[in-house]
C-alpha cells in the first residue's frame, strides 16, 4: 500500500512539474514559452497529455468523496475532490471554447501536495503495523507443559489456564503464570523496562514474554491469549492507533466547514460579479473557481495525515506506549504508558 501511494505521488509530481514548465510559471522561469510537441494547442497539450495522469493518481480523492457523501458527511476527500475537480472541469471548458484562464497547474499542485500527505500517512501506518508485529513476537511460539509428569512441547496458543508449565533456564515464559515450585531470577526488561533480574519464588507471579535466567521453574498458567500482560500492551497500542488525535479531529471538523465555505463563497463570488457588478458570465465563473481552488488548504491535508500515526508507531520501539494519541505539544495527564523494552 505504501509503495502504491508512493508511485501515485511520484507520477503526480512528475507530471505536475511538466505542467508547471508549460504554464505561466515556466514562462517566468525560462523567460519564454516552451513549444508544444507536434504544434498542439498549449491547453490541449496540458489537458490531454499532462493533466490526465495527475487525475489518475488523485482518483482516490474522488472515490473517497463519493463514499463520504453516501455517509452524509464532508471530509478532506470531499474538499480535495471539489477543488481538483472544479479546477479541471473549468480548465477543460476553457480549452474547448469558454473564455478564461486554465487552472491545470493549480489543480495538479493541489493533488500532489495532498498525495504527499497520504503517502506519509500510509508509511506511518506501515510502521505502526511493524511495531505491532514486534510486540507480538516477544512471546515464544512454543511452551513446555507438564502432563502426567512428562514435559510436552505445545504451541503457546494451546496453553490453557491451569496448565502446569516447565520453564527451563534461558527460556522465555510463554504466558502469565504463578510459580509453584523452584526459584530463579527473571529478566522482565522486555515488559517492565527494569534492567535488573527479579528474584522469583513459589507464589510469585510471572509475566509472559519475560526470560527465565538461571533456575528451573514450575508455574501454573493464570492468563492466556488476550488476557496476558503482553496482549494488554498490544491492545493499548491498537487503541492509540485507532483513536484520533485532537489535531486530526480538528482537521476533520475544519474540512466539513471548509467544504461549505468553499461552495458558499464560490456561489456568492459568482453572483456578486455577475449580478451586482454586472461582469460577464465567463469572468464571474473564473473568479468563483479561483475562490473554490484557493479554499482547499494543502497544509491541512499534508500535516494532519501522518501526525496521529507517527507517535504510536515509534513509541513501542522507544520503550513506551500510550492509550490515547499524544497532543501536538505534550501528552495529557490521563495518558497511560507501558514499557516494552529496557529504557536507554
Amino acid at each position: 500500500m505504501a509503495e502504491q501511494m508512493r508511485n501515485r505521488f511520484f507520477v503526480s509530481l512528475v507530471f505536475t512539474l511538466a505542467i508547471l514548465a508549460w504554464s505561466a510559471v515556466g514562462k517566468s522561469v525560462f523567460g519564454s514559452d516552451l513549444g508544444t510537441p507536434f504544434g498542439l494547442d498549449r491547453n490541449v497539450w496540458l489537458l490531454l497529455l499532462l493533466s490526465l495522469p495527475v487525475l489518475w493518481a488523485a482518483r482516490m480523492f474522488f472515490t473517497g468523496a463519493v463514499s463520504a457523501l453516501r455517509q452524509r458527511t464532508l471530509d478532506m476527500n470531499v474538499l480535495a475532490a471539489l477543488a481538483i475537480g472544479a479546477s479541471w472541469v473549468y480548465s477543460v471548458a476553457v480549452t474547448f471554447g469558454l473564455k478564461g484562464e486554465t487552472f491545470f497547474d493549480a489543480g495538479a499542485m493541489l493533488a500532489t501536495f495532498v498525495l504527499l500527505g497520504h503517502w506519509f500517512e500510509v508509511r506511518a501506518r506501515g510502521s505502526a503495523a511493524d511495531s505491532m508485529r514486534a510486540l507480538l513476537d516477544l512471546a515464544p511460539p512454543k511452551a513446555v507443559v507438564l502432563r502426567a509428569g512428562q514435559p510436552v512441547e505445545v504451541p503457546t496458543a494451546e496453553v490453557k489456564v491451569g496448565d502446569l508449565l516447565l520453564i527451563r533456564p534461558g527460556a522465555k515464559i510463554p504466558v502469565d503464570a504463578q510459580v509453584v515450585e523452584g526459584e530463579s531470577e527473571v529478566d522482565e526488561s522486555t515488559v517492565t523496562g527494569e534492567s535488573l533480574p527479579v528474584h522469583k519464588a513459589p507464589g510469585d507471579k510471572l509475566v509472559g514474554a519475560t526470560i527465565n535466567k538461571n533456575g528451573t521453574l514450575h508455574a501454573r498458567a493464570t492468563a492466556v491469549g488476550s488476557d496476558t500482560a503482553l496482549a494488554q500492551i498490544v491492545k493499548l497500542v491498537q487503541e492509540a492507533q485507532n483513536s484520533k488525535a485532537p489535531a486530526q479531529r480538528l482537521a476533520d471538523r475544519a474540512a466539513f466547514w471548509l467544504v461549505l465555505v468553499a461552495i458558499t463563497a464560490g456561489t456568492l463570488t459568482f453572483l456578486i460579479w455577475a449580478v451586482v457588478i454586472g461582469r460577464s458570465v465567463e469572468y464571474s465563473l473564473l473568479r468563483a473557481i479561483s475562490v473554490i481552488v484557493i479554499t482547499c488548504p494543502d497544509a491541512l491535508g499534508l500535516a494532519t495525515q501522518p501526525r496521529p500515526w507517527s507517535a504510536p508507531a515509534s513509541a513501542p520501539s522507544a520503550g513506551s506506549c500510550s492509550r490515547t494519541p499524544p497532543r501536538s505539544s505534550k501528552p495529557p495527564a490521563s495518558t497511560r504508558s507501558c514499557s516494552t523494552r529496557p529504557a536507554p
